[in-house]
């Protein structure tokens, strides 16, 4: 596909419908992408509940760079490009683990967790070691998830910092503990899972233990008075409650919204998971619901966090990685069991990465064309035209 034929599908997108078939399946497109997305904005990388020991690690393909985030000396998180300053060889050949000093497997170059050079075996005397240190990636830690961006000057964090904090903080996340991770492979385009994560016009019909637990979410009730009524309680106390919306070109999103009363955690029966995370002391929280386009969703009731990382393969390939995180203190098979942890949101997700799957399938057909996004999917025409604006940067 020629530069000429991608500006002619941007000059002719209409807002208010779905985008045409090469925004999904071309991989020009997909390369345009990861030029003016991924590589430009924030991403979610995990959580500091993953490294909590000095030395801890894990890796992230992200298209062509493979990046290594660990945990220094120092406490602090550091990231850097997995690619040694010798020859490039990848260090860190593990997806995950424990390394006091990172050794290229190679010629055994060692770097120090904070990514300078520690040792050049049988370079001579007057190599410069402080010149060949790891690539630094941009890393970014607001209340335990951790952030990383490929560029060398990223959208300003701080408005993101701000607005998670006070959403964040009462579940002391960094001394949380990851209960159980789950990782899909799913044959479909990363914006129709971005898509179906900000519409519930499908929630009614496809989402039956998702409807049960949360008001609203069937389309056929409103949840304006109870969410009123527990907008005082959560007020007193002392959890953030005001709304932060998509701006312009903002990338950031976090709300809090009721369950049904009588409901307390997201369970199959309504009844909690664990213990109550953090400050929280009850499970009378609701559900706080976070996005940061392009890749990250996390859902948190009071008794757990689950969190899904996205990352773009291909115009065809998504892959999803799920954690779900529970108090530091909450010992497995007293405080939570990871079956009852796990189920809701493994029902709810299986259902949708189904969805996305079969909404692919159609989108190759030679029938397809752009369709009228409906009143109530407002939410992904927002998102679509910001996917949209980055493009025609």
């Amino acid at each position: 596909m020629q530069s000429t034929d991608i500006q002619q599908l941007l000059h002719r997108y209409q807002s208010g419908h779905s985008l045409e078939r090469p925004f999904y399946t071309e991989p020009a497109i997909f390369d345009l992408e990861w030029q003016k997305i991924w590589s430009r904005y924030w991403l979610f990388a995990g959580t500091t509940a993953q490294i909590p020991r000095p030395g801890d690690y894990f890796t992230w393909q992200l298209h062509n760079d493979n990046i290594v985030i660990i945990r220094g000396k120092d406490g602090q998180v550091h990231a850097h490009h997995n690619s040694c300053r010798h020859r490039g060889s990848l260090i860190c050949l593990e997806e995950k683990g424990h390394a006091p000093k990172l050794v290229c497997p190679y010629h055994q170059w060692v770097f120090e967790t904070d990514g300078s050079l520690y040792k050049a075996r049988l370079m001579p005397d007057d190599f410069d070691k402080a010149a060949h240190g790891l690539h630094p990636v941009q890393v970014q830690v607001v209340e335990g998830f951790i952030f990383v961006s490929l560029a060398q000057n990223p959208p300003d964090f701080s408005q993101l910092r701000e607005d998670y904090a006070r959403f964040l903080r009462p579940f002391q996340l960094d001394r949380a503990k990851v209960a159980y991770t789950k990782r899909y492979e799913l044959r479909t385009n990363w914006k129709l899972v971005a898509e179906n994560f900000r519409e519930c016009y499908h929630c009614g019909p496809a989402h039956p233990e998702y409807c049960s637990a949360v008001i609203g979410a069937n389309m056929k009730e409103s949840a304006e008075a109870v969410l009123a009524e527990r907008q005082v309680a959560w007020r007193e106390k002392g959890l953030a409650v005001d709304t932060v919306d998509f701006q312009g070109d903002s990338f950031h999103f976090g709300i809090r919204y009721p369950l049904r009363p009588g409901v307390q955690s997201y369970s199959l029966d309504g009844q909690p998971i664990a213990i109550p995370m953090g400050q929280h002391r009850d499970f009378d929280a609701g559900v706080l619901g976070l996005v940061t386009l392009p890749n990250f969703w996390c859902d948190a009731v009071s008794d757990y966090v689950w969190t899904m990382r996205l990352t773009a393969v291909a115009p065809d390939r998504t892959i999803l990685d799920l954690a779900w995180l529970v108090d530091g203190d909450a010992v497995e098979g007293r405080d939570y069991t990871t079956d009852r942890l796990v189920e809701f949101w493994k029902i709810t997700g299986e259902q949708d990465w189904a969805l996305c799957e079969n909404n692919y399938r159609g989108v190759e057909s030679s029938a397809y064309v752009p369709g009228p996004y409906a009143p109530v999917e407002a939410d992904v025409v927002g998102f679509v035209d910001w996917v949209v604006g980055r493009l025609r940067e």
